[in-house]
Formats: structure tokens, sequence, C-alpha cells
């Protein structure tokens, strides 16, 4: 399926991560980005930004083939998160609406103000990997927290993906995260596409604060 071209709202902490490359324009692609992360880092501890390169190795291994992938690197740590935008067929609305009301812990919230339509946004987690406790269905172990936010039609779906987190980094980032899933828009040759609501019943209202005006990301398929 065709993403159209997608754009959004970004400063400086963010980065794209690019798709398929070479191995020398992967190397290129990580020497020039992280230069400019570790101009990012000069708050973080002594000798934490030598981790920047490695990071950047594994956000290209983890890319996938999702229409826009970017890191936020917050200002306490140097540990970035991943945000994935991904353009699908939609179920449509009703199995969208019917597959939230069945996942209790999802805690949906309706998504106002978005520059997509309307959406609604949800919580989702893994277990950390290697956590004490864990049994054969992840239970006890310690969860990572991410989020999903929705934007849909009857025949397409856009997903826009906070990958799970540690939770105490979660409140760094889920601002920004957030005011970007507001600012995205897919442009299309005949105008922006626009979702359509969901059912009201599906989700609970959130204030949403206006998004600020920010230099512009570009992706398209």
């Amino acid at each position: 399926m065709s993403a159209g071209e997608l754009v959004a709202d970004v400063d400086e902490r963010w980065v794209e991560v690019p798709g398929e490359a070479d191995a020398a324009s992967r190397a290129v692609w990580v020497a020039a980005t992280s230069a400019r992360v570790r101009e990012l880092g000069r708050t973080w501890p002594d000798g934490s930004a030598d981790l920047v390169p490695s990071m950047l190795e594994h956000a290209l291994d983890r890319r996938g083939a999702d229409h826009l992938v970017l890191l936020r690197w917050p200002a306490v740590v140097p540990m970035p998160v991943t945000v994935r935008v991904s353009v699908l067929a939609s179920p449509g609305r009703g199995a969208i609406a019917a597959e939230l009301r069945a996942n209790r812990a999802a805690h949906p919230e309706h998504v106002a103000g978005a520059r997509l339509g309307p959406g609604v946004e949800w919580v989702h987690g893994d277990a950390l990997p290697g956590a004490a406790g864990r049994g054969t269905d992840g239970a006890g172990a310690e969860q990572l927290v991410g989020t999903q936010a929705c934007f849909a039609d009857d025949d397409t779906m856009v997903l826009v993906t906070l990958d799970p987190t540690l939770p105490d980094l979660l409140p760094h980032v889920i601002d920004d995260v957030r005011a970007f899933t507001r600012s995205l828009r897919r442009v299309q040759a005949d105008g922006d596409w626009q979702a359509l609501p969901l059912p009201e019943d599906v989700a609970t209202r959130a204030d949403v604060e206006a998004w600020p005006e920010s230099p512009v990301v570009r992706a398209g398929a």
C-alpha cells in the first residue's frame, strides 16, 4: 500500500532511521548521526555518548519495513526511544473498535487535534528481556511500556507506534511523541488524507494541547 508522503513536525532531537542501505552508506550515516547526537548529549553522564554509534547500528538492524522510523533522544539519558509509522489496509473501523473493547489493559483514549483527523491512543507493553521472574507467558517479568495511536477509515489505517521502553523513561518522551503524532500528515495527490471517527464508546477523552511549530520531516513511499 502506498503511504503517500508522510510529513511531521520535528526538532533536533528526532533522528530519522533510513531504510535499506549498503555497508558504505550505513557507515556514513552512523558516523554523521553519531556526531550530531553527541552534540545533543552535553548534559549526559561522562562517557555515555560513547554508546551512541552502537545504538544507531542497533536501530538500523531493527528498522523493519515501516514507512517512517525515527529515534527520539531525550535530554536526560543517552537512550533513545523508537517511533514507527505504518500505513496499512484497514480491517474496518468496527473491527478496530471491537479489538479495543476486548483489550481491557489498553486504556484507550481519543486523540483530538491531530492533523490526520480523529484517532485513538492506547498502551501496549512487553517483558523486559532477561527480567527475573519471567514465566513461559511472561508473567511476573518487569514490563516495558509504549503506546500506539490509530487513525483509520474503512480502507486505510495509519498506525503510530512508540516501541515499548523502560517505564522510568516514558515520562521524558511521551509528550514529544504525542506532539509528533498530532503533527503527522499523510499527503496524497488529491490533498491530505483524513481519518474517520471510531465509535465514542471505544475510548475516553483526554485533553490534548496544541502542538508547537517545528521543523518538518518527510517520508515518501
